[in-house]
């Protein structure tokens, strides 16, 4: 599956500025909005027409669900005995984020389109109730506020941020969180353990004797995660580590092919979608990138400029790059396929009119 950007920086910054003891909420939304991405991708997938697209789509959908539940997960765990309500629509948040990713497993074990359209609708209704319940549960979660400070009000620049770069956040947000769980757990056996001494009331050192065993049950189930926990991000900070060496050598093929398309920078190109625009004269080759029963969000398109969309008879037909020879048009379609869209190809025209690519050679050679 290929590694899609997430645009959610803010709400896991907030988390690590939040007190202690109200964290179980800032997880629970982070559940939320990560829900609702696999509730978006799984209804595209519904949609959409070509085969590659929809396969990518429930690919994204399950990856969301997934965080989902464990950012839902890191909530119900972090969350105090007190926060009962937050705690059942947290539940049921996680019931139906579960039953989606359960939905979308079987529908990537099927080949029947039929059962798949079935199973990507009832994915969609899932985690819409997901993303109501989690959101729900955040109400009745502590809303801790931090004292006022005052605040650069520039908004920050946009950050990419890759799968990598979301789970090393989540992962190193919740090593700490168990960590003073376990903190917490330790003041408390040592404070028990102090009252069960000085106590002389059977009754009453029963009752302390139970409690250090389920706080002792609990820290077992702790350590587990947290020994879990550590692998994960060990695992992830070597792979970042590895990807951030290789940054700078790495060419981007936008930054090359699509800023010579017609020789004029990428940036100069109307960052919308262009409909139903004419062609400039002479020569030119574009990437076709495939024919859709509905319009498509130009965000679903980032980093190909222009994209020219034309109707025709079977929805939208979407197109990039102008190329002036068959090379650089050649080496912008691998770009094309290399983010997913695997049916693209290479198309030419000539003073507007469609020709073969043994046309187009003849005609680039003079």
């Amino acid at each position: 599956m290929k590694k899609y950007i997430l645009f959610f920086l803010l709400p896991l910054l907030c988390v690590a500025q939040t007190k202690e003891n109200c964290r179980s909420r800032e997880y629970v939304i982070l559940g939320a909005q990560l829900a609702n991405q696999s509730y978006t991708f799984s209804k595209l997938s519904y949609f959409v027409n070509s085969q590659t697209l929809s396969i990518r789509d429930i690919d994204s959908s399950v990856f969301y669900i997934q965080e989902s539940i464990r950012a839902i997960d890191s909530a119900i765990i972090l969350a105090s005995d007190s926060e009962l309500l937050a705690l059942d629509y947290s539940n049921i948040a996680k019931k139906f984020a579960t039953r989606t990713y359960n939905l979308l497993k079987a529908w990537q074990q099927t080949n029947n389109i039929n059962v798949r359209m079935d199973y990507a609708k009832q994915a969609t209704f899932y985690a819409a109730n997901a993303v109501t319940d989690a959101y729900h549960a955040s109400f009745y979660f502590k809303n801790c506020k931090e004292k006022e400070e005052k605040k650069d009000t520039t908004p920050p620049a946009p950050k990419q941020l890759t799968k990598l770069d979301v789970d090393q956040t989540l992962f190193t947000l919740l090593n700490e969180h168990l960590e003073e769980k376990t903190a917490e757990h330790k003041k408390e056996l040592t404070k028990l353990s102090g009252e069960l001494k000085m106590s002389k009331d059977l009754a009453k050192m029963e009752k302390i004797k139970s409690t250090i065993k389920k706080i002792e049950t609990e820290d077992a189930a702790l350590v587990q995660k947290n020994k879990n926990t550590k692998e994960k991000l060990t695992s992830i900070n070597t792979q970042i580590d590895e990807r951030d060496k290789n940054i700078n050598t790495n060419i981007q093929p936008e930054e090359t092919v699509f800023s010579k398309s017609m020789k004029r920078p990428a940036d100069e190109w109307n960052k919308q979608i262009i409909k139903d625009a004419e062609l400039p004269m002479g020569l030119i080759y574009q990437v076709q990138i495939g024919v859709y029963k509905n319009a498509i969000s130009p965000d679903f398109f980032k980093g190909l400029t222009p994209v020219f969309a034309k109707t025709v008879a079977g929805g939208v037909s979407y197109s990039t790059g102008m190329f002036e020879n068959v090379a650089d048009a050649t080496q912008a379609k691998e770009y094309v396929k290399s983010i997913g869209l695997n049916d693209a190809f290479v198309v030419a025209y000539n003073d507007r009119k469609k020709i073969s690519l043994q046309e187009a050679a003849k005609l680039e050679k003079k």
